[in-house]
């Protein structure tokens, strides 16, 4: 009997092994015309290529070549966010040539054998990897975008080669993310009392929120749990992680091999000195002025990467062109909870469109 139940649990691993091998070819599909001819001028493509001595991985992507371009900053660190844009349509391809860049350490750009990276380390990845698409497309500046750590990447970059961006967009800008942690527990504490949820208060109690070394991965895994539930998270309307991360692992621009760096990278980023220094450190206090526009997006209900702290360090910045704007319907991922005001805010006041 036991032989014969080993036996159907290993044919189950065998046949999801062979779903996942089939569905992850790693490819990606071209735009196509009306007579289901590759659209011209458009851009559908993976590129690996050498970025500081480490093989990285991308995703560009376009309808047209002579858009302006933008690179897209994602989160984490270690949490490439292309398929999550791809489903909640947000359409950033019909505006901008994207290139959706996997940053060291993750996704595509994992390896087992990668050494600790630093803040400087991935500003160096950064400009490396816009100097290619300005030479590659032709362009004098391009555009940037960060989400959540990915707006602590930019503002550093832009801060330090304004020279290379036309402007910066953060979503989920974070100002003093040690702070915001701290505001977070406090928040949760509450909530939790409130409701009388004395089960999760005892699993919040074994962690505190004191400084950078409170920051490990089982805390940061309970806290985006517990502010997800709540609606103060990756999205106001609560969604378990399968929901999030299935399309992931179904996405066919993946290998095999890139959904084991997915996994994998977003345990190691979190233990980087680049992601360490998110919390020991306060944009306001390093970064207090910069030299291109500047546009922030942030969900009024977010509490991962507090909404608080992000306008007040929007009020003291300086930049010779700055605006704020409020979704009133949504968390930590506006781009993705609300694209159509998303997009329309991209196009009018950033486009000119």
């Amino acid at each position: 009997m036991i032989g014969i139940i080993l036996g159907v649990i290993v044919g189950i691993l065998m046949i999801l092994f062979l779903i996942l091998l089939v569905n992850s070819p790693g490819k990606i599909q071209p735009y196509r015309d009306e007579n289901r001819d590759v659209l011209a001028g458009s851009v559908a493509e993976i590129v690996r290529m050498d970025v500081g001595g480490v093989e990285q991985g991308m995703i560009l992507k376009g309808r047209s070549d002579q858009n302006p371009v933008l690179l897209f900053l994602h989160g984490g660190p270690g949490n490439p966010e292309y398929v999550m844009a791809k489903e909640a349509n947000v359409g950033l391809e019909d505006a901008f040539t994207v290139c959706w860049w996997e940053q060291r350490g993750s996704g595509m750009s994992y390896s087992s054998d990668l050494a600790p990276f630093t803040l400087d380390q991935m500003i160096a990845d950064t400009v490396e990897v816009t100097e290619y698409l300005k030479e590659r497309f032709g362009q004098e500046k391009i555009y940037v975008m960060g989400h959540s750590w990915g707006t602590f990447l930019g503002m550093h970059t832009v801060a330090a080669h304004p020279d290379l961006f036309y402007a910066y967009i953060g979503i989920g800008q974070i100002s003093n993310q040690m702070q915001s942690e701290q505001l977070a527990y406090a928040y949760m504490q509450k909530t939790l009392s409130e409701s009388g949820d004395d089960k999760n208060i005892k699993k919040l109690e074994q962690f505190s929120a004191r400084d950078d070394k409170d920051m490990t991965p089982a805390y940061l895994s309970l806290r985006s749990t517990l502010l997800s539930e709540m609606g103060n998270g990756v999205t106001h309307i609560p969604q378990s992680r399968l929901k999030l991360l299935l399309p992931v692992f179904t996405a066919h621009e993946y290998t095999l091999s890139d959904l084991y760096g997915y996994a994998m990278g977003s345990l190691v980023s979190l233990e980087s000195p680049a992601n360490q220094s998110c919390y020991t450190s306060s944009l306001s206090e390093d970064i207090p002025s910069v030299d291109i526009p500047v546009y922030i997006f942030h969900g009024v209900y977010d509490m991962q990467v507090s909404y608080k702290l992000a306008k007040e360090y929007y009020d003291l910045l300086d930049a010779p062109v700055k605006q704020f704007y409020s979704f009133e319907d949504s968390a930590h991922s506006p781009f993705l909870e609300e694209p159509e005001r998303f997009m329309e805010i991209i196009r009018q006041d950033i486009l000119g469109e």
